[in-house]
């Protein structure tokens, strides 16, 4: 299958829900991108890059029609939809780029900090624990530090499975929402 094919079906795709002429008519439009990227010697897999995802593209399509429609006959319900649209699309983006990866990269941190000292903790008290004359000596001692060694192992074991559960829901996320796309064989396969 050609880039553009696969380009404009995923795009055709993408806009379900929109009425089917206003899909002709992007399809037709998009494809006349590719028309003149030919016409000035670029590949398609070149105009598919720099017209850049169609589910993005899709996503900013749906708020222009809005905006038409709001624009052909102002309403409150069509201004509503615009409103709607926009802050959406706004939103997605940067709690993404903004909230979600900051928050992630300070959970790592925290928990990454939280088993190191745990961890640490434990081997110092393993070593030092006998001078600290605990009650109960040596053994407190040791035990306290297969405690805390224990629950290093532990907090890493639960960091291990929440990333697992994330990662699982983002393949899941992606995979619904990508099986869109028209799937594309591999060099070798029919």
């Amino acid at each position: 299958m050609s880039a553009r094919a696969e380009f404009l079906g995923a795009l055709r795709a993408a806009l379900r829900g929109v009425p089917p002429a206003a899909i002709d008519e992007i399809v037709a439009e998009y494809g006349s991108h590719f028309d003149e990227g030919l016409a000035a010697n670029r590949s398609e897999a070149e105009v598919a890059a720099a017209l850049g995802s169609p589910l993005t593209l899709a996503d900013e399509l749906r708020v222009e029609l809005r905006i038409a429609n709001w624009e052909a006959a102002p309403s409150p319900r069509s201004a509503l939809q615009v409103v709607g649209s926009v802050i959406a699309l706004g939103i997605m983006s940067s709690v993404l780029l903004f909230v979600a990866g900051p928050l992630v990269l300070l959970a790592a941190v925290i928990v990454l900090v939280g088993i190191v000292s745990l961890a640490g903790g434990g081997v110092w008290m393993l070593f030092a624990g006998a001078s600290l004359e605990l009650p109960g000596g040596a053994v407190v001692a040791v035990l306290g530090s297969v405690g805390l060694i224990a629950a290093a192992v532990a907090l890493a074991a639960s960091a291990a499975l929440l990333t697992w559960l994330i990662v699982g829901g983002l393949a899941r996320y992606a995979r619904l929402h990508y099986r869109l796309l028209p799937r594309v064989p591999r060099p070798g396969q029919p």
